[in-house]
């Protein structure tokens, strides 16, 4: 037994196993290069151990953190989609969310696509609002867009909320909430608004059918809003020449007569526009503005009345006692009101400068009708006076600008050549226009009078007065913009 023993320990000093670690051996460099190496491998091993359980401790971290993350967003997802305090509203969303991303096949024929295509409603909802968004850029009309613009946003709100991938986006969700709302208030303020301009007298419906069918209903109706009914009787005196006036009219009844320096100039019948200063050209005037003419409330005319006169005063008699009386009766808007309004409203603004634009033409015509019905007695003297209230009606607009709009008046300046164009008005007519208001051609080009400019204080308060308004302005158009 002890032979055994010790063959066995010879045995195992003879064949050592690789990982048995020798002792050093004293018989050359070779056997310390031998440990060196081996010390390094064991080393090598150590640091990669380790690194992988490091690997493996982070790994398993950010599973814990992914995992605690995921049920708290889980939990409250699920107390903002189904509340507990209230079981019927609970189960209504859980039937509707079943509904809604309950997977649906398209059944095609094999013919078509051998494959099988899935879909879901919550997915139909989703395409549905894109359909309506680019459905939405084809159409003109406005309520039609708002409704559109509703649809699409209602369909992606329920893709939003019951999304195929389980999780409610609250990002888009709220933002459709937010379009939904305004586009909501648009469309009842349309309707509204038809449906006040429905309960309008039959007598201003017949009107604006007649003579304003270019402007739209609803406009005629915010027309019709702001403005005050006036009724003049035969006699009565409307406006005075040189007299300030701060309103802009139109004729539903009757005719007037404009007067220069005591002759008849021209009539304004039924539909035709009176003191609108430029409107038709663009020029949006506020304030008041000086009279170019008298306006009055006159006989109507009669062209054989002077036949019958000449031939038989008891036939005259007669005639006057059956003769009606005129009876005019008016529109009058305030002009800051209406320069407001139409600052607002583009649409509106554009289709009245189109219907003054017509009222021109039907003026133009009425003068026509004077000549060939006699109401014009000099036509020498009468022409001269057109021109002297063409002048003066331009004076005053200078005026109005200079005095009112100063800050505007680069602005304006293109819509002066627009209307210098459309009435003729020529450089000498100009610059007699500009001695009526006291200014010279320098003082124009430059845009201010020399008299008030070495003022500084009053520049100052001038400059931080019209800065404040065009501050005003804009942030008015911004909310104005916003709500319509």
């Amino acid at each position: 037994m002890p032979f055994l023993h010790c063959s066995s320990v010879e045995s195992k000093t003879q064949r050592p196993d690789n990982n048995t670690l020798l002792p050093p051996d004293d018989d050359g460099d070779d056997d310390g290069d031998d440990d060196r190496i081996v010390k390094s491998k064991f080393e090598i091993k150590i640091a990669a151990s380790s690194a992988t359980r490091r690997q493996l401790s982070t790994k398993a971290q950010q599973k814990r953190s992914s995992t605690t993350f995921r049920h708290r967003d889980n939990h409250r997802q699920h107390q903002h989609a189904t509340p507990t305090s209230h079981p019927i509203l609970r189960l209504f969303l859980q039937s509707l969310q079943h509904t809604l991303l309950k997977p649906r096949s398209l059944p095609l024929p094999r013919y078509i696509s051998p494959q099988h295509y899935s879909f879901t409603l919550s997915e139909v909802f989703g395409h549905s609002s894109f359909i309506l968004v680019a459905a939405s850029y084809a159409t003109q009309d406005f309520l039609e867009l708002r409704v559109m613009a509703v649809l699409g946003s209602t369909s992606m709100l329920f893709f939003t909320y019951f999304h195929p991938h389980g999780r409610v986006l609250w990002l888009p969700l709220k933002w459709n909430l937010l379009f939904i709302a305004i586009n909501s208030y648009r469309v009842g303020k349309v309707l509204f608004d038809r449906f006040m301009a429905d309960g309008l007298c039959e007598d201003l419906k017949e009107f604006r059918e007649e003579h304003l069918n270019v402007v739209d209903v609803v406009d005629w109706y915010k027309l019709v809003r702001i403005s005050e009914e006036e009724v003049f009787e035969e006699g009565d005196l409307v406006l005075q020449q040189g007299r300030a006036n701060h309103f802009i009219r139109i004729v539903l009844e009757g005719e007037l007569e404009v007067l220069r320096d005591g002759t008849l100039t021209y009539v304004v019948e039924k539909g035709n526009f009176v003191s609108e200063s430029g409107l038709h050209a663009g020029l949006m005037l506020t304030g008041s503005i000086e009279s170019c003419g008298t306006i009055v409330c006159g006989p109507p005319f009669d062209p054989t009345d002077s036949q019958n006169n000449n031939n038989n005063n008891n036939n005259a008699t007669t005639q006057n006692h059956h003769r009606r009386d005129n009876r005019v009766r008016c529109l009058r808007w305030n002009r800051d009101k209406l320069m407001e309004l139409l600052e607002n409203d583009k649409g509106l603004r554009n289709a009245l400068q189109a219907a003054l634009s017509w009222d021109i033409v039907r003026k133009l015509k009425m003068q026509r009708k004077m000549l060939s019905e006699g109401r014009v007695k000099n036509p020498t003297v009468w022409t001269k006076k057109r021109e002297d209230q063409g002048i003066s009606r331009y004076a005053s607009i200078l005026q109005n600008i200079m005095l009112r709009h100063p800050e505007e008046f680069g602005d304006m300046s293109e819509v002066l050549t627009k209307y210098r164009r459309i009435h003729h008005v020529g450089d000498e007519d100009h610059e007699r226009a500009l001695a009526k208001c006291g200014w010279t051609e320098e003082e124009f080009r430059v845009g201010k009078r020399h008299d008030v400019e070495d003022d500084e204080d009053i520049e100052d308060e001038e400059f931080e007065s019209a800065r404040w308004r065009r501050v005003k302005r804009y942030s008015s158009k911004v909310v104005r913009s916003l709500l319509q």
